[in-house]
């Protein structure tokens, strides 16, 4: 049977990614793409010794790092050419050790955005393997083309289109006032084999339950808090307000539930200061959120993060209102994005006193149930 070649950049492709895995692992060769993500990689090292045998393979490389460039326009693009070759030469060298033997393979990517490595190695895997294409929902953001693109964005697409290909866009994205890289509707109509649609996609996975992969037991606690780095990730203007800000919360929080029944999950990959909030237990960062999900926990609690989107039992509250980021347009796009994506109700409460009166009433519920 074919070998089965699958790209997983991001934590939001790791269902797509698990059902072709356990659909196939015990029929051919698989092996699992990991661009840069040392968490993920660290993920899939555990559901690999714990659930399939070694007929699955991760291949995981360290994302380029290269240099700052300054100046104008194009002082940006010249002096980035030296950072260019030198990329373009470390990609090679990657898809040399690791994808020069991989021929008649079938080749799955489930991501379109902020996916140009996965690009530069499709373009080489193209001409030997089959490429298939399975949306992803959390890819699906109501992305179009990016309309009047800045200076800023038109040199960002220049350098990446020299680096990674010329079948590189840039799209706008709602959570994001920057335009992003988006692998572009050329490459997928004329190289990409087959297209599996949301619609078809959620057919093929509709009895496939992702806890299966559970690592640790959450029944124990009644509120999990995932932090979303938004002061790292730039979301956040004045990082000293915004830490008040969630000292305030979590001090009402602390104030109705025990510390050993919150929980603290923080972005994986990111260095935030987890020192900042005291209260609760800190879960592992490596752990999706989806596997971290139990009936017995009765709040979910974030800013914006994706973790909350795909929630289905439980109460889930954004305090996206209760924060303040970069600009108002950004707090309206995010917010907008997650009502949008949400699997269940998002609560967006406009007060702290609002806040604490769905602990009150979350507290109250959860004494009758005694």
């Amino acid at each position: 049977m074919k070998e089965l070649v699958i790209f997983c950049e991001s934590y939001s492709l790791i269902k797509n990614c698990l059902y072709l895995v356990r659909q196939d692992y015990q029929k051919r060769s698989i092996a699992i793409v990991i661009p840069g993500n040392r968490d993920l990689f660290k993920f899939f090292g555990e559901i690999k010794e714990k659930f399939f045998d070694s007929s699955v393979n991760i291949i995981y490389f360290e994302a380029f790092e290269g240099g700052k460039t300054a100046g104008g326009t194009m002082a940006q693009i010249i002096y980035r050419i030296p950072e260019i070759v030198r990329e373009k030469r470390y990609l090679r060298e990657i898809f040399h050790d690791h994808m020069t033997q991989v021929t008649g393979a079938d080749v799955y990517f489930f991501a379109r955005t902020a996916a140009q490595v996965t690009l530069y190695l499709l373009e080489k895997l193209v001409r030997n393997n089959r490429l298939v294409f399975m949306q992803n929902e959390n890819q699906l953001i109501d992305v179009t083309k990016h309309p009047s693109a800045g200076i800023k964005d038109l040199v960002s697409l220049a350098i990446m289109k020299l680096t990674y290909g010329r079948n590189l866009g840039m799209v706008k994205h709602p959570a994001y006032l920057r335009g992003l890289p988006y692998i572009s509707d050329n490459f997928i109509a004329l190289k990409v084999d087959k297209v599996i649609d949301l619609e078809e996609g959620n057919k093929m996975m509709v009895d496939f339950d992702l806890g299966r992969f559970n690592m640790l037991d959450t029944s124990g606690y009644s509120i999990i808090y995932f932090d979303d780095s938004l002061v790292e990730t730039g979301y956040v203007a004045d990082k000293d307000i915004f830490w008040r800000e969630l000292s305030d919360i979590f001090d009402i929080l602390s104030s109705h539930f025990p510390p050993d029944k919150i929980a603290r999950k923080y972005h994986p990959f990111l260095t935030t200061d987890k020192a900042i909030i005291r209260v609760g237990e800190v879960l592992p960062d490596f752990i999706p959120a989806e596997l971290l999900y139990n009936k017995n926990v009765k709040l979910y609690l974030s800013v914006a993060s994706n973790s909350i989107v795909n929630v289905e039992e439980g109460k889930v509250v954004s305090l996206i209102n209760l924060v303040t980021l970069s600009n108002g347009e950004l707090t309206k796009r995010t917010k907008e994005s997650l009502i949008q994506r949400s699997h269940s109700e998002i609560l967006f409460p406009q007060s702290l006193d609002e806040f604490e009166r769905i602990l009150i009433d979350l507290k109250g519920q959860s004494d009758l149930k005694r």
